[in-house]
């Protein structure tokens, strides 16, 4: 839908002849994600709690693994109610570890809940720049090249105003 969108501003455009009324520039955000330090940061503490996310499952796999170990050492010298206690413990473990990995790395997990909420005032301090720029420079358009669904598969690099945004954000970080 955006790709037909913007085929038919540039067919607008060109058919008008007010090409040189529009101002267009493009960012690239994956060079703001490498470059800005409050991305890093959020990267890193994401980074930190996915792996002690990840410890705290390996922990629990591997009592499974004992628990699993021991109940075959021992499975000859019980009785068959222990065997069904132990089974019964043994699976609903299994399921605590399944129901803990979807809490914190599924798709509505703690893991992408604290991706966005890291995230979130990064995007909003990029996009109210961004508005600003757009204003001040008077641009009609700005895209981001590096978001999947840009429809952007060329644009000259003297329309990349990814350097500005930055040092435009450096400055407002100083002030």
């Amino acid at each position: 839908m955006k790709r037909v969108l913007l085929s038919i501003i540039a067919l607008a455009v060109f058919a008008t002849g007010a090409l040189a009324e529009i101002k267009m520039g493009y960012i690239d955000s994956e060079v703001l994600k490498e470059r800005l330090p409050e991305f890093r940061d959020a990267q890193r503490k994401l980074d930190q709690l996915r792996q002690d996310y990840e410890n705290q499952a390996k922990d629990r796999e591997a009592k499974l693994v004992k628990l699993q170990e021991d109940f075959r050492r021992q499975e000859m010298l019980m009785s068959e109610a222990r065997k069904t206690e132990l089974q019964a413990e043994f699976e609903g473990k299994v399921q605590q570890l399944q129901q803990f990995t979807q809490e914190k790395f599924g798709p509505e997990g703690e893991l992408m809940r604290k991706n966005i909420e890291f995230s979130e005032p990064i995007f909003k301090k990029i996009n109210d720049t961004i508005q600003g720029m757009a204003e001040e420079g008077g641009y009609d358009f700005i895209f981001d090249a590096a978001a999947p669904s840009s429809g952007l598969v060329f644009a000259e690099e003297k329309y990349d105003i990814t350097e500005q945004l930055l040092e435009l954000m450096q400055k407002d970080e100083e002030e």
